[in-house]
């Protein structure tokens, strides 16, 4: 009888217990999909960093984002316009350039990627940009002689490439390629869209509806 009325007892409570995890399965919303979308929701899909190179001029109205890599053949052309675009619309334009290091053979963009960090840590990019477009290849001897020439301070260039400033930098961009879903390079945006770049100066003043 004891057992008989202790399982009389019981019946009630679990149905008690099954009926509150019913509702709180019911009620139960998974929080993963909405993480992600509030993820999507805040991701400036202009993204700069302090440290971001930016060619042209600061306060310039319109401004390009670029993920390029200096041993990509087509963003060393890409590059190429940029620079006749800012030469003629020195005013208009800006230009935020992200590295992405894409490129592994011949020679990695890795080492690239950290002289162009620190190149503009010494507020120098513009320069050692322009003296390694106009080499053929993106190899250590390279990048040294773009240094030089740019008027890099050795000392100061070599704690920078030793640095986790540089890593955690580059870091970063592929973090924010990887969030934005690019595979490929050059990856230009513009007002948070990403764009298939024009190849010409032509394209980008008609693109940008430039005088």
């Amino acid at each position: 009888m004891k057992i008989k009325n202790l399982i009389f007892l019981l019946i009630p409570a679990i149905g008690i217990a099954v009926f509150a995890l019913f509702l709180s399965i019911s009620q139960y919303q998974p929080t993963y999909e909405k993480t992600v979308i509030a993820q999507k929701e805040n991701i400036n899909f202009a993204a700069k960093f302090p440290e971001d190179p930016i060619l042209g001029n600061l306060k310039a109205p319109k401004e390009i984002i670029a993920f390029e890599d200096f041993g990509c053949g087509r963003c060393r052309e890409q590059m190429k316009v940029f620079d006749a675009l800012l030469t003629k619309y020195p005013t208009q334009v800006k230009i935020i350039w992200k590295p992405l290091d894409a490129t592994q053979f011949p020679y990695s963009s890795e080492l690239a990627h950290s002289y162009g960090y620190c190149a503009n840590a010494q507020k120098k990019f513009p320069e050692f940009k322009n003296n390694l477009l106009n080499l053929e290849d993106i190899s250590e001897d390279s990048l040294k002689i773009s240094a030089s020439q740019a008027g890099l301070d050795k000392n100061l260039l070599n704690i920078c490439l030793q640095s986790d400033e540089v890593k955690n930098y580059k870091e970063k961009n592929r973090q924010l390629a990887a969030m934005l879903g690019i595979k490929d390079v050059p990856t230009i945006f513009i007002n948070n869209k990403a764009i298939q770049e024009p190849l010409t100066l032509a394209g980008w003043e008609t693109f940008l509806s430039l005088p």
